[in-house]
């Protein structure tokens, strides 16, 4: 087992079974595994078992590379302990091999290119053939969910890497792997990590639509209205009226909608406006711009209320985000 290059910008922990002993191997090989990602048993299928971890990180995200020989992993409820862990999901890309990988009542076959997505909350399964290697994008639920409200409709879903953006979304994620081994900035680093997943999701809203929205009928409005919304973020007459509207429903009918998934219209509008404007905030090109004129460019026209709804949602002032995100 062996550390990379403290001196670079980011550090990849690697472990292998090459350094271990035969005997109780593995057992250490789930000590290992268990400790450094996530709790589960790893089951080899032959005794000359080997395996790998290259354990980076890039901005908020996790990336992990993993190779194996024949095994499977299965992760159960026995596993999981929701009160003390912090929810993640993994894009789970795999680099060779083939894999059969199963969550809930969905199972896919992944070869060389395929993607499905993992939520590390629930149990699951993956069983690897031999000499499989994945690479694991590890993205926190906070910051999931800026992206997807509904991240279990995606669950155990594959994608087809040939295909629509997908293929952009796993070049690039390797790319950046590449990048992570070498050393990446940290400024850089957390505004390349939130592209990826945001490429990520855009590759599954191309296959799958609507069902994105979540288990309600009427999921294909609720797109239509975030759609616009998205669409019109910049503009700080942006109103349910005007949403309502465009979406084709009455006024009434769109606040019902954002009620029954727990939301509102103004609390998802603010949201959105935020999270651009903390992205424009880490983002180096913006170092430039004033907190004035990045409240501008997401819809607030009261710097003093941008000034304290993104400190009520991120704890620090706009500022002080900046500072933290860029130094």
């Amino acid at each position: 087992m062996g550390r990379g290059d403290s001196t670079a910008a980011s550090v990849v922990e690697r472990f292998n079974t090459d350094m271990l002993i035969a005997t109780g191997r593995t057992r250490a090989w789930n000590d290992i595994y268990s400790s450094r990602l996530a709790s589960a048993d790893v089951i080899p299928r032959f005794r000359d078992f080997s395996a790998g971890l290259d354990i980076g990180g890039l901005g908020q995200l996790g990336m992990v590379r993993h190779m194996t020989g024949p095994c499977t992993i299965t992760r159960t409820a026995d596993h999981i302990d929701e009160a003390r862990q912090q929810r993640v999901y993994s894009f789970l890309i795999q680099l060779s091999g083939e894999a059969h990988f199963s969550q809930g009542d969905r199972h896919v076959v992944l070869r060389s290119g395929d993607v499905s997505f993992c939520d590390n909350g629930m149990p699951h399964s993956n069983s690897l053939g031999g000499d499989a290697g994945m690479l694991l994008v590890r993205v926190p639920d906070d910051v999931m969910r800026d992206y997807l409200p509904f991240p279990e409709a995606i669950r155990g879903r594959r994608l087809c890497a040939r295909k629509g953006v997908a293929a952009i979304a796993t070049s690039m994620a390797c790319s950046l792997w590449r990048q992570v081994e070498r050393g990446i900035e940290p400024a850089h680093a957390d505004v390349l990590a939130h592209q990826l997943v945001d490429l990520f999701v855009t590759s599954y809203s191309q296959t799958y639509g609507e069902e994105m929205s979540g288990p309600y009928a009427d999921a294909a409005v609720h797109a239509r209205a975030t759609a616009y919304i998205d669409e019109m973020i910049r503009d700080p007459g942006l109103s349910a009226r005007g949403t309502a509207k465009a979406t084709g429903i009455t006024t009434g009918q769109l606040l019902a909608m954002f009620i029954r998934r727990g939301d509102s219209f103004g609390g998802y509008v603010s949201r959105r406006r935020l999270d651009q404007a903390a992205r424009h905030l880490r983002n180096p090109r913006w170092r430039g711009s004033t907190i004035s004129e990045v409240a501008y460019s997401v819809g607030y026209n009261s710097v003093p209320l941008f000034n304290r709804t993104f400190h009520g949602r991120f704890g620090v002032s706009p500022g002080d985000y900046r500072r933290a995100r860029l130094n």
